[in-house]
């Protein structure tokens, strides 16, 4: 019954939120179910996990908030167990500290009885449930150091941003960037400033991205940058733009530490430079590293 949600499992497998919604599913016998989940700040709903519709109808699905039933229970944040086409259905929100970031919903139970108020609290506990997992996900994602997101969650979201970009036909672009002196930085200073220089640069990363952005540290001393909902056209001009300014802050942080730090840069965009999330990755990461070699890690002034 489960065999037909819409969502991607992690490397081992297992995705816990996609687990909670099947479980769900099954102790509330639906033949037919949704877990809307909010993409950006925008209150857009679109379908994480389904059973019982199409996987393709399903990825085409967009909620507002307000309109329907389900966006009706985001607005509000409240459940709702009714009536809908001569079937029970049951709508419940999904509450984080973030505010509503989803919707549970079910219908068509398999054996033709309705919902009753014990389904609901079941469905509400099992919401409860999802929104805690999806707080343990954003905590676990963070790199503890920059306060930036670590890899794993930022090519997932690139996954999620890449199908979202062709389903509206929007742009996306990745910057990669790298600290040039952080060998220098550690042998010279001590690991405790190298910190001080990795938290300082996430910092000014984060406080240059816009609302549906998405930051995270790669690894060791390179940093990336995903810019979301780009006019396809726009890319290279948003991701110059963010360059510059990350620039900016990284030599102020130099000066402020007194350390001779810089960064090389490299940018991609989708799709005008590539036609998949693999090759905008390596091509953002070859043109950083040609940036670096061209360069030769000169310090921003």
């Amino acid at each position: 019954m489960v065999a037909d949600l819409v969502s991607e499992p992690d490397e081992a497998g297992f995705d816990p939120i996609r687990s909670a919604f099947g479980t769900t599913v099954q102790l509330l016998d639906a033949g037919r179910a949704t877990l809307l989940l909010r993409e950006t700040v925008d209150p857009v709903y679109t379908v994480a996990a389904s059973v019982g519709i199409d996987p393709r109808l399903a990825a085409t699905i967009q909620v507002r908030s307000g309109e329907g039933i389900a966006g009706v229970v985001a607005e509000r944040g409240e459940p709702l167990l009714g009536f809908a086409n001569g079937e029970t259905f049951i709508s419940v929100p999904i509450r984080t500290d973030a505010g509503i970031e989803g919707v549970f919903n079910a219908t068509d139970r398999l054996d033709g009885a309705e919902y009753t108020a014990r389904d609901m609290s079941l469905a509400v506990k099992a919401a409860a449930h999802i929104a805690s997992l999806i707080q343990y996900g954003r905590y676990t994602s963070r790199d503890p150091v920059s306060g930036l997101h670590n890899r794993r969650a930022f090519e997932e979201m690139l996954q999620r941003e890449a199908a979202r970009s062709r389903r509206l036909g929007t742009g996306f672009a990745v910057v990669f960037l790298d600290l040039d002196n952080m060998k220098l930085i550690n042998d010279r200073y001590g690991h405790t400033r190298g910190d001080e220089v990795i938290r300082g640069v996430g910092e000014r990363i984060a406080g240059l991205l816009r609302p549906y952005d998405f930051a995270a540290r790669y690894g060791g001393d390179e940093f990336v940058v995903l810019l979301s909902t780009i006019a396809q056209d726009d890319g290279p001009a948003v991701a110059a733009t963010l360059i510059q300014r990350i620039a900016e802050g990284t030599g102020a942080l130099s000066r402020a530490l007194g350390v001779p730090l810089s960064i090389s840069t490299g940018a991609a965009c989708w799709p005008s430079d590539a036609g998949n999330v693999r090759q905008v990755l390596a091509l953002a990461d070859e043109r950083m590293y040609a940036d670096k070699r061209r360069r030769k890690g000169t310090p921003i002034s």
